[in-house]
């Protein structure tokens, strides 16, 4: 297939000098994204004579007719942080020695091909620096972080949470526009995901669904495939609680609790983690906004942690990862200087387990699918070779044939039990 982006140097900002070609590419294979079609575009500029490349990443939307809306609105969440929010977090980290140089370099963006419109098209383009000619790329999802990447990861998380935290006390105005923006970032989410069945009130009505979509909610699906699975027997009892229970789902918020609450990345694990290795040192880029929002910060700690560690780590090392996380938290905002937010390790343990408990571990459970999904095989989704819902559905309800799910699926269950995160 040929791609084209239709005039995506006119959304390429500060070029100094002509542009004199621009080609497009796609640079995500099939199973690796699903709100987003990801291409690589080379821009190759003139000035005084001598040419050079600018190598930059354009996220655009699927090419497929269902699910748009969920997927346009992700995409405006992803401009408004580049465009308006990154800045201020970076204003404010510059001014206090917070460390905010773990985002990609933001390149320009657009809704539509029309200047005027203030809504999300179809031609509506973000682009971003590619950081893959410098060296950074993803880990193995399907084998997870060492012991010293996680750590580097756990720092760089830490920065993240603990910045819109001290901007909270410090700028209070500031944090106001981070705040509304962050309340404004998630979709009426129907509990089956975006083609579910619909929830309780809002104006209008419960929103709906397209026809023929799922009237059950995947997360449930999987714990009932679990039941069946040999991994998963000693924790049959906690399966059945999951089932059972008025749990929160994985699409869920779920309740704020001051002064803690923070900006959540709610999709940090390792495909969103870019890393560059060099010489013993692992420098970091996270990437995908696109999922924002506002509460605890134990949410992308404990899903983290249970999505995208490597099984021996989980098993050996969690004790100290939290503790690790834990202590580049408190030290950054010791160094901001923040006497409203003191936090002991007991309060910080008891948050992760509150998190882990009501959405995590079953975020990290249902997540299994997709971190275990084809690499590079399985259909096209973003360009409408097959339904995305039904597709994950379908993954679900063949993980029993997916060996490295299963074993993974234990070690969840194994680590939150022995944690008591269930």
């Amino acid at each position: 297939m040929i791609y084209s982006i239709p005039e995506i140097e006119g959304v390429l900002q500060g070029v100094d000098g002509a542009i004199k070609n621009v080609e497009v590419s796609r640079l995500t294979k099939p199973g690796e994204n699903y709100l987003s079609l990801v291409y690589r575009v080379d821009v190759e500029v003139e000035k005084n004579g001598k040419t050079s490349t600018i190598h930059a990443v354009a996220k655009c939307l699927p090419l497929t007719k269902t699910a748009l809306d969920f997927n346009a609105f992700s995409m405006r969440n992803e401009i408004k942080w580049y465009s308006e929010i990154l800045p201020l977090i970076k204003n404010f980290g510059s001014e206090y020695g917070i460390d905010t140089d773990f985002y990609p370099e933001y390149l320009g963006s657009r809704y539509s091909l029309d200047p005027t419109k203030t809504e999300i098209d179809k031609d509506s383009a973000l682009l971003m620096r590619n950081l893959i000619p410098d060296g950074y790329q993803n880990d193995d999802r399907q084998i997870g972080l060492d012991l010293p990447s996680a750590k580097v990861l756990l720092k760089y998380l830490a920065s993240f949470h603990a910045a819109p935290l001290a901007l909270k006390f410090k700028k209070p105005d500031v944090f106001k526009q981070l705040k509304e923006y962050l309340e404004s970032t998630r979709a009426p989410m129907p509990p089956g995901g975006p083609k579910g069945p619909g929830v309780p009130g809002g104006s209008g009505g419960p929103p709906k669904g397209p026809p023929g979509a799922p009237k059950y909610s995947l997360h449930k699906l999987v714990l009932e495939q679990m039941l069946t699975i040999p991994q998963c027997q000693p924790y049959l009892a906690k399966i059945e609680e999951l089932r059972n229970r008025p749990s929160q789902a994985p699409f869920e918020q779920g309740p704020i609790r001051e002064p803690w609450s923070t900006i959540v990345h709610s999709d940090f694990w390792v495909n969103n983690l870019m890393l560059k290795r060099n010489e013993g040192k692992v420098e970091v880029k996270i990437v995908d906004f696109q999922m924002c929002s506002y509460g605890s910060y134990a949410k992308d700690l404990v899903f983290f942690l249970l999505s995208s560690v490597q099984d021996s780590t989980q098993q050996s090392n969690l004790d100290e990862l939290l503790r690790f996380y834990y202590e580049e938290l408190v030290e950054v905002l010791h160094k901001v200087g923040v006497p409203e937010l003191k936090l002991t390790f007991e309060e910080f343990l008891a948050e992760v387990k509150l998190e882990a408990n009501s959405a995590e571990v079953l975020h990290a459970l249902f997540f299994s699918t997709i971190v275990f999904g084809e690499k590079g095989t399985g259909p096209d989704l973003l360009v409408g070779e097959a339904d995305m819902l039904e597709h994950i559905d379908l993954m679900v309800k063949n993980l029993k044939k997916n060996a490295r799910q299963k074993e993974k699926l234990g070690v969840i269950l194994e680590v939150a039990v022995s944690k008591d995160w269930l």
